[in-house]
């Protein structure tokens, strides 16, 4: 690959590099598992984390505990959203440090004050790190996404780091009437969310929780590795009571999984190519792909390129 990118394309099917980053990436980073609502009338939330069994319970005095074969386990929550951490020497920052000020940079959204309305999973016949990418790439989204996303103001689209973790927003276009019914596709607004928020947002909790944010639902679809060429994305929407999700989701089902989904799969068949490559204007107009690879190569270290050169 070209200077466009800081990954060679073996990250991307290479079952050496799925290994180390496993044992690199994933059990060192906290990473969602479920919600508190998974709890409720189960006796513990279960969750293949870096292709280890974690079990996550009600311990005696109803905090929660998680547990692997190796032991206990990081768990920590964010609004209603329970997250682990398998590496106990990574566990010395805490979840809230972790997501450092990412709470509070996605425009006051609190969805442990909303509920789940509508759940979708499928599998993607491509490399999680492409789904991630394609989620913060803001190049594409007036191509793929040309009538999908037409209501959003793409021109004027905002997009900053913080700490690993992704935010981004864009307001709707001049002329969308925002107060229209069709807007809103059977939703509700979302109290406390002022006009200001009611675009399109866009967010990472690094490496594999993307989310995205509107009038009316708060949206997690996290793209979990099964496989070097395969993942597992699962969209769940939270909204506020009352709402009927049923437009939202065939929207979300579009954007995510026919439209990304095919691009990611397009890409997934070409990277074993010897004439796979990223162009150059990638270094200015996918720039936040640029910071997900260093963010991804910063927490690995240099074992990735070691790995791979012993195993070939």
């Amino acid at each position: 690959m070209t200077s466009g990118s800081l990954l060679p394309a073996e990250a991307y099917w290479s079952p050496v590099w799925f290994a180390t980053e496993r044992e690199r990436l994933f059990r060192r980073c906290w990473n969602l598992v479920g919600t508190l609502d998974d709890l409720i009338g189960a006796a513990a939330l279960v969750a293949d984390v870096a292709g280890t069994a974690v079990c996550v319970e009600r311990d005696a005095k109803g905090g929660l505990r998680a547990q692997s074969d190796e032991g206990d386990v990081g768990v920590g929550v964010w609004c209603d959203h329970v997250f682990v951490c398998p590496d106990p020497h990574a566990t010395s920052t805490s979840l809230a440090a972790w997501l450092g000020e990412f709470p509070h940079r996605i425009g006051g959204f609190e969805p442990d004050r909303l509920v789940e309305v509508a759940r979708h999973r499928f599998e993607l016949a491509a490399n999680w790190k492409l789904f991630v990418e394609n989620h913060i790439d803001v190049y594409h989204l007036g191509y793929l996404h040309r009538e999908s996303l037409r209501a959003y103001d793409h021109r004027r689209a905002q997009w900053t780091t913080c700490g690993p973790h992704w935010v981004f927003y864009e307001p709707p276009c001049d002329g969308v009437d925002v107060h229209d019914e069709q807007y809103w596709r059977g939703l509700k607004p979302i109290e406390g969310i002022g006009e200001d928020r009611w675009g399109s947002g866009a967010h990472l909790v690094f490496p594999n929780l993307t989310m995205a944010t509107g009038a009316g639902f708060f949206m997690t679809y996290q793209c979990t590795p099964i496989a070097p060429d395969r993942s597992l994305v699962d969209l769940r929407v939270r909204a506020e009571r009352g709402s009927d999700p049923q437009a939202m989701l065939r929207l979300s089902r579009t954007i995510i999984e026919i439209e990304d989904g095919a691009a990611c799969e397009a890409l997934q068949a070409t990277v074993r190519s010897p004439a796979f490559s990223v162009g150059p204007t990638a270094r200015d107009h996918e720039l936040p792909i640029t910071r997900f690879h260093q963010q991804i190569l910063r927490t690995m270290g240099d074992a990735p390129v070691r790995s791979y050169e012993m195993a070939e």
